[in-house]
């Protein structure tokens, strides 16, 4: 199980488009040069111990948009993206976040939103699994 980053990335040419790549070791953000918008621009670095699992959570999350799955192309807003990899339910550690999406009051929203869902579906299959044991005692009980 690698540690890795995954790494989100823009293109100014490509709006609207971002890649999500993994990586082993962590990235230089380094500001895009103006004159030419085909050269990738990283926008969020974040760690996870376990790079395979985070790379298929980040996919699940963002399968719908999903434009190319081998080359880590999604046609999403660059929050929903972020929001998508940062609610993860994985131990992990944010390295870089581009200071324009920073300040962007919906990324906090989007990344609460999808944790509370995440905890919800947690809770029915909790619950899902509790009715089946009591279900299974009471059939135990009464066959006895």
């Amino acid at each position: 199980m690698p540690a890795g980053y995954l790494v989100i990335e823009t293109r100014a040419d490509r709006a609207g488009v971002v890649r999500i790549l993994a990586s082993d070791s962590p990235p230089e953000p380094l500001p895009r040069p103006a004159d030419t918008p085909d050269t990738p621009e990283v926008r969020f670095v974040v760690r996870f111990g376990n790079l395979h699992v985070a790379r298929m959570h980040a996919h699940t999350a963002l399968r719908r948009h999903t434009l190319d799955a081998e080359a880590g192309l999604y046609r999403v807003d660059l929050v929903t993206a972020v929001a998508a990899i940062d609610a993860i339910d994985l131990r992990h550690e944010r390295i870089y976040l581009d200071a324009a999406i920073a300040g962007e009051p919906m990324l906090a929203t989007e990344t609460d939103r999808r944790r509370r869902r995440h905890r919800r579906i947690d809770q029915f299959f909790n619950a899902v699994g509790i009715a089946a044991i009591l279900y299974l005692l009471l059939l135990a009980i009464f066959l006895i």
